[in-house]
């Protein structure tokens, strides 16, 4: 008898079903998250959802952009609050009749204010949940609410979906390098390493006579620790990605010619390496960063012929300078306005210098803004495009 009980429940076992299973028509595909401070300093959410309709016409799917037989917009708004993420994410479910369904989405779009609060609340509530997709972009979304972003009109995009019509500027920074773009991945790598500054993408509402028309890409974020403190233009975000090695294409543009003369000549940044070495003078810490560039021209309103090797020369010492000093520039704003190792010199200090670093991390956010910087830049010109002397007007 007990050998037949203890048989029953092996069987019963084996043939147990899925308990969390759940079917795709009771799902709500999340297609765009985003997370702001409401009111009486709340956690207010704000989901896209694809409409079922849609799906079961065959009009899209996921990330389609074709047409379909649903009538408006092929996605919903939902909103709920909570005292925070997790409260939030419970009441958004329900007030749905179908249950969230994380796993697709690619996007976090935090509210300026909220990101100024501190997230790390609710990015402990991501990393807990399997549904959120550790390659979940995060953006910081400025110049107008959520709400603003989310209801864009269909006439000033050219995909169906604002979210995936932010995904393609962010695909498409990769080769201009405007703005740092992290996943959550990334950013909670940055945000566990003792002194470093996190940094992610910033996306600006664009706005005509009081209207959201559309958005665009404008530079980065900056936090310390989880909070965000201020934002990088574009050409700091741009000197930052050659420090961190993470530029990939960028267009660079000089404002003289060779002979101080003002003119504009444009080259595209197809490789850049930096190297970043620790070294100590007394008391006093300094990094050697020095960088290696190569570029092709792109455009010259001058009419030097680059045929000739003194001309390349100086045009390369040119683009050295300016180079210089954009490195410079972000590095100061980093340290003085913002007192941020985005960079990770400290980091790159313990990989080089482990007994010095266990003497000065404590102490990083008084040492950090008076550390010294010497900056060399080395650059190729290794084509001029299919002419390298000018075109010559009759």
């Amino acid at each position: 008898m007990k050998r037949f009980v203890i048989l029953i429940f092996i069987i019963s076992l084996l043939f147990t079903g899925c308990w969390d299973k759940r079917e795709i028509n009771q799902l709500a595909f999340v297609q765009g998250l985003g997370i702001e401070r409401g009111k009486d300093d709340m956690i207010h959410l704000i989901v896209q959802i694809l409409k079922p309709g849609l799906l079961a016409a065959g009009g899209g799917g996921a990330g389609g952009t074709g047409g379909g037989s649903a009538v408006g917009k092929p996605y919903a708004v939902f909103q709920a609050s909570g005292v925070d993420f997790a409260k939030a994410f419970a009441n958004l479910n329900d007030e749905l009749p179908r249950s969230l369904f994380m796993q697709y989405n690619e996007i976090i779009f935090l509210e300026e204010k909220f990101a100024r609060s501190g997230i790390y609340k609710t990015l402990d509530f991501m990393t807990r949940n399997p549904e959120f997709r550790r390659t979940a972009y995060i953006l910081v979304v400025t110049g107008g609410s959520l709400q603003e972003l989310f209801d864009l009109p269909n006439t000033k995009q050219l995909e169906r979906y604002p979210y995936k019509e932010v995904l393609g500027m962010i695909e498409n920074q990769k080769n201009t390098s405007s703005s740092y773009v992290c996943d959550l991945n990334e950013f909670l790598e940055m945000l566990e390493i003792p002194k470093e500054a996190p940094i992610t993408g910033r996306l600006e509402i664009v706005k005509k006579d009081g209207k959201a028309i559309g958005v665009r890409m404008a530079g980065s974020a900056v936090f310390n620790n989880d909070k965000l403190v201020g934002f990088l233009e574009e050409q700091d975000t741009k000197a930052i990605m050659t420090l961190k090695n993470k530029l990939r294409r960028s267009t660079l543009t000089l404002d003289k010619g060779l002979k101080g003369e003002k003119v504009h000549i444009s080259f595209v940044v197809i490789k850049a390496h930096t190297d970043i070495i620790p070294k100590v003078k007394g008391k006093d810490i300094f990094f050697d960063i020095k960088i290696n560039i190569e570029t092709h021209m792109n455009e010259q309103e001058s009419k030097y012929d680059l045929t000739e090797p003194k001309n390349l020369e100086k045009l390369q010492l040119l683009i050295n300078d300016k180079i210089k000093q954009g490195i410079e520039h972000a590095l100061f704003v980093l340290q003085k306005k913002y007192n941020a190792d985005v960079v990770g010199f400290i980091n790159i200090l313990h990989q080089k210098n482990p007994k010095l670093w266990k003497e000065v991390e404590k102490d990083w956010d008084k040492i950090y803004p008076e550390v010294k910087f010497n900056v060399t830049v080395k650059s190729i010109v290794r084509r001029t495009g299919l002419s390298s002397k000018p075109i010559q007007p009759r």
